[in-house]
């Protein structure tokens, strides 16, 4: 089975040829054109693309792409055939294999090197006049998503014959708009229409089911009062510039708010449809749930036990975090004094409960702006941005205060150690670089426990 492309791909790429359509004269061989053209795009496992229109006792292809182009303008009998059973059975049909199965001409299939094919009626007016077929080089390489997808690529078909045969141009924006929301209706994705001032016009029920709110009640508002609050500044940049036509869509993660409060993270693809002077219309919005991804990604980057971001976090951050530093910032390495003593005469149970009760009362002491991760073992590095030699001495002390008042709440007795490190942004360090000077200094100064937390310069530690 090939590696199917990612719904931000295919989505997206749906929307581009939805588009090009709706920029068409209502020409139908125009419209036959650009799906077979972007059915690969779509689809991009797949090796051809055509349209057999039916015409009596015969199919004619009448538009195809890839290894299918030289068939433009040939014919085949209809009985008896793929096509046939097809606009028999008025539903998505697919041949995993053309080396078994009775319909097909196994020896030509084997010669053009065609491994299965797949076939989405077209339907007009109640009756299935034609099939989008896709070409696999392989047999089985089409699955579940790509019947689906060639099902909403043929109703862009059927789209195009309503347009043709319409003369009211308001009729015919009402019947698209019918038939797009009956296809869509059944999409796997959620999908969307948007007014331009962010009010829902039209949700499917894939949509509802992962914002987690009822028809009724999106309809009533806005993506602006689902979207979480950390996320809508960027949604509204993206839409800002696609309404002033600097991007033809855009593509983001982002957070919705459930109505049981639960957070669901989605992939948002986002086109504008245009009114017939140009002036913004509505919205496409396209989402996928990947909340589970997300969480996936959320316990890589954090430490099980105490929940700090954790050493590939760092790696990860690091680079954003000091390149945005407008003046001295600090980084302070910590590790806990006489921890293996509570391992030893505790257990290792009371010493994980000492680990992440450190780390939370490092946590109260850190501004806003500081972060802290859990590297290894009793090891901790601190990030405080933006902080000068004296502030720094001061969060450290305080980090020393947290940790005796909790060890009077406890039964084991722990300290810590501080080495820091002072750079800008003009002192550009690795990380490497960064934790082995503040590791040298935090050494130093748990070989000497009675002097004052060591801040240094990273140019003066390197450098010794």
């Amino acid at each position: 089975m090939a590696q199917l492309s990612s719904h931000r791909d295919w989505s997206k790429e749906l929307l581009a040829v939805q588009s090009a359509i709706a920029a068409t004269p209502g020409d139908i061989d125009q419209v036959m054109d650009l799906i077979v053209v972007g059915a690969l795009r779509t689809i991009p496992h797949a090796a051809g693309a055509l349209v057999e229109m039916r015409d009596r006792n015969e199919g004619e292809f009448r538009a195809a792409s890839g290894m299918a182009a030289p068939f433009v303008g040939a014919r085949e009998r209809f009985s008896g055939t793929l096509f046939e059973q097809c606009v028999l059975s008025r539903r998505v049909h697919h041949c995993p294999d053309t080396q078994d199965d009775p319909l097909v001409d196994a020896e030509s299939c084997r010669a053009l090197g065609i491994g299965s094919i797949l076939l989405a009626p077209v339907v007009h007016e109640g009756a299935v006049v034609g099939v989008l077929k896709l070409y696999g080089p392989r047999a089985r390489i089409f699955d579940e998503q790509d019947m689906l997808i060639a099902q909403l690529l043929a109703g862009l078909i059927t789209t195009g014959l309503a347009r043709m045969d319409r003369r009211d141009a308001h009729s015919e924006l009402d019947r698209m708009a019918t038939r797009f929301k009956a296809t869509f209706d059944q999409a796997a994705v959620g999908i969307a229409h948007v007014a331009p001032d962010g009010r829902f016009l039209l949700v499917n029920d894939r949509f509802c089911t992962i914002a987690g709110h009822s028809r009724e009640a999106l309809m009533q508002g806005g993506f602006q009062q689902i979207t979480h609050s950390a996320d809508l500044d960027s949604d509204l940049d993206n839409v800002h510039q696609l309404v002033a036509g600097d991007i033809v869509s855009y593509v983001m993660e982002k957070r919705y708010v459930r109505a049981d409060r639960q957070i669901v993270w989605v992939n948002l693809t986002v086109s504008l449809v245009r009114n017939g002077v140009g002036h913004p219309d509505f919205f496409v919005a396209v989402v996928e749930d990947i909340t589970r991804r997300k969480m996936a990604e959320e316990r890589a980057l954090h430490d099980p036990l105490t929940g700090l971001p954790n050493r590939r976090w760092l790696a990860e951050h690091f680079g954003s975090f000091f390149g945005g530093m407008p003046r001295e910032s600090v980084i302070a390495y910590l590790d806990l004094d006489g921890f293996k003593a509570v391992n030893d005469r505790f257990g290792h149970a009371e010493g994980d409960r000492c680990l992440s009760d450190v780390a939370s009362s490092l946590e109260r002491v850190l501004r806003d702006r500081d972060s802290i991760c859990r590297i290894a073992g009793d090891e901790f590095v601190i990030l405080m941005p933006d902080t000068d030699h004296a502030t720094a001495l001061g969060l450290i002390g305080e980090f020393r205060s947290a940790v005796r008042k909790l060890c009077r709440e406890r039964p084991w007795k722990i300290g810590i150690s501080t080495g820091a490190v002072m750079i800008d942004a003009q002192q550009f360090a690795s990380l490497d670089d960064v934790l082995e000077a503040a590791d040298r200094l935090m050494y130093r100064a748990k070989k000497e426990p009675g002097i004052a937390p060591i801040i240094c310069n990273i140019r003066d530690v390197l450098a010794a």
